[in-house]
């Protein structure tokens, strides 16, 4: 009974571990995303004004998905001195697109940000993002890019695609190593499971002479082993579909999996016997 409680224990410490690891991103509430702005990266039909083709900056967005609201930290340079910005959002579209307005900094016409020794920078908190659009930001930060207008270059003169950064709350994800780690240590508590519920039997010495047998028994069965494994890998799919993983978290976690349903399936075919 002890060695069973044991392996209980120490399946439930590893799978734990697995879940946390892939809980990640539901624990990251404060998501951070920038953009290098460059005039160069606007896309016809838009056309950015010849004093105005050195703009660059950085657009740091911090995405509150619990709240439902960004803050923009934008700073940059490369504009004639006088100059007005007097728009910057965040549009939905790839690198080659132009796209519609979905997060507005609440820049306007009639309330610039003036241009200063040939730099720029401004802060807006507490811009409202629909539940929807935070959800596909997160998913494919690519899909979306951040514009700033200026009154010279009234349909942009800078942009830049939204990159995911590691920001407060959110934990940075796993790697195909760390991956790997957490694979190989399910292997070793399986080979552990393995001995420690098997009904592997030791023989005294005979004869004077000291000697080990191993009492015969059906070490996997298959049947078992393949219905575990339906049932767990399909949980991990519902589970890394529902946080939208990555093509890592897929890997890592179907292979770890594996090794869980292996290690469940030794503790199920034991207390069969």
């Amino acid at each position: 009974m002890k060695r069973y409680i044991v392996s209980a224990l120490v399946i439930a410490v590893a799978m734990a571990s697995v879940i946390g690891m892939m809980m990640r991103p539901a624990r990251a509430a404060t998501l951070v995303f920038t953009a290098q702005l460059l005039a160069g990266n606007e896309v016809a039909p838009v056309a950015v004004s010849p004093s105005e083709s050195g703009c660059n900056g950085t657009a740091i967005v911090t995405l509150d998905t619990t709240a439902n609201t960004a803050t923009f930290v934008v700073t940059g340079g490369g504009l004639p001195n006088g100059d007005e910005l007097i728009l910057a959002h965040i549009h939905q579209g790839g690198s080659t697109v132009n796209g519609g307005v979905v997060v507005d900094s609440g820049l306007t016409p009639s309330t610039p940000i003036v241009v200063s020794g040939g730099g720029f920078s401004f802060t807006r908190t507490g811009l409202t993002v629909s539940p929807a659009t935070a959800t596909a930001i997160v998913a494919n930060p690519a899909g979306f890019y951040f514009n700033i207008h200026s009154i010279l270059s009234t349909n942009g003169c800078a942009r830049g695609q939204l990159v995911a950064q590691a920001g407060p709350g959110a934990l940075p994800a796993p790697t195909l190593s760390q991956w790997g780690a957490i694979l190989m240590t399910l292997l070793i508590i399986a080979a552990c499971t393995f001995f420690m519920v098997g009904r592997a039997k030791m023989a005294t010495a005979v004869g004077g002479a000291a000697g080990i047998t191993i009492g015969a028994g059906k070490a996997i069965d298959w049947q078992l082993l393949a219905k575990v494994t339906m049932y767990v890998e399909t949980l991990t799919l519902l589970v890394l579909f529902a946080l939208r993983a990555n093509a890592v978290d897929f890997a890592g976690a179907l292979t770890s999996a594996l090794a869980v349903a292996f290690i469940i399936h030794l503790l199920i075919r034991n207390s069969r016997r």
